[in-house]
C-alpha cells in the first residue's frame, strides 16, 4: 500500500482522532444522562410521611446519600405545573456532599434538562455507591433568558426502599401557590 501524499497526508490521522472524540463523547452522554423508564420506582410500602418544608427564595432542592456503603438510585419525573412562564427542570449529580454555599454544581454535573411543565414519564439514573448529592433545579423563562425560580415547597415520604419527594417550584413570589413546576423524585436506598 502506498502512503498518501499531497493534501491527503494528514487526513487519515485527523479522521481517526475525530472518530475517537465523537465515540468518547457519545459514551459519556450515555452514562451521564437519565434513562426514560416504563415503570414507577420500586419504593415499596409507606412507612412515614413528614410535614412539608417551604423555602422561600430557593431555586433548587438537594437530596444526598446518608449511607455511603449502600448503593442508591435516583428516579425523577415532572408531575405537572400551571405556570405563566415556560419552565425548565435541571437535575445535577455531584460526587460530593451537599454544598453549603447555596450554589449549584458546574454544568459538567448536569445529567438531565427538560424544558416543559407538562407531565413526563419516570427517568432513572444509574445506580451509584458512595457520597453523592443530587440537585433538583427549577427555572423559568421570562423574556429573553432563564431565571431561577423563587421558592420551593417539599413533601417527603419514607418508604421501605427509600424516600419519595414532591418538589413544587414557585416562579413569582407574590403568587405563593407553588404549582408552577411540580417534580417528583424517588431516592431508592433500602435502610
Amino acid at each position: 500500500m502506498k502512503a498518501l501524499r499531497g493534501p491527503f497526508t494528514g487526513l487519515i490521522p485527523f479522521l481517526a482522532a475525530l472518530a475517537l472524540v465523537f465515540t468518547s463523547s457519545l459514551t459519556h452522554a450515555q452514562t451521564q444522562g437519565a434513562v426514560l423508564t416504563g415503570a414507577p420506582p420500586p419504593l415499596g410500602r409507606v412507612i412515614r410521611q413528614f410535614e412539608p418544608i417551604r423555602q422561600d427564595g430557593a431555586s433548587a432542592y438537594a437530596v444526598w446519600t446518608t449511607s455511603e456503603a449502600a448503593s442508591h438510585q435516583v428516579w425523577f419525573r415532572i408531575a405537572g405545573g400551571e405556570a405563566l412562564f415556560r419552565q425548565r427542570l435541571r437535575v445535577y449529580r455531584e460526587n460530593a456532599g451537599p454544598r453549603l454555599d447555596n450554589s449549584l454544581p458546574p454544568s459538567a454535573s448536569l445529567v438531565q434538562e427538560i424544558i416543559t411543565s407538562a407531565p413526563t414519564g419516570w427517568y432513572a439514573l444509574n445506580a451509584e455507591r458512595g457520597r453523592y448529592t443530587y440537585y433538583i433545579d427549577g427555572d423559568h423563562r421570562q423574556g429573553s433568558g432563564w431565571e431561577n425560580d423563587e421558592g420551593v415547597q417539599v413533601t417527603r415520604v419514607r418508604h421501605e426502599n427509600g424516600l419519595f419527594f414532591q418538589i413544587r417550584f414557585e416562579d413569582i413570589p407574590q403568587l405563593d401557590d407553588y404549582d408552577d413546576l411540580i417534580v417528583e423524585v424517588a431516592f431508592i436506598q433500602a435502610q
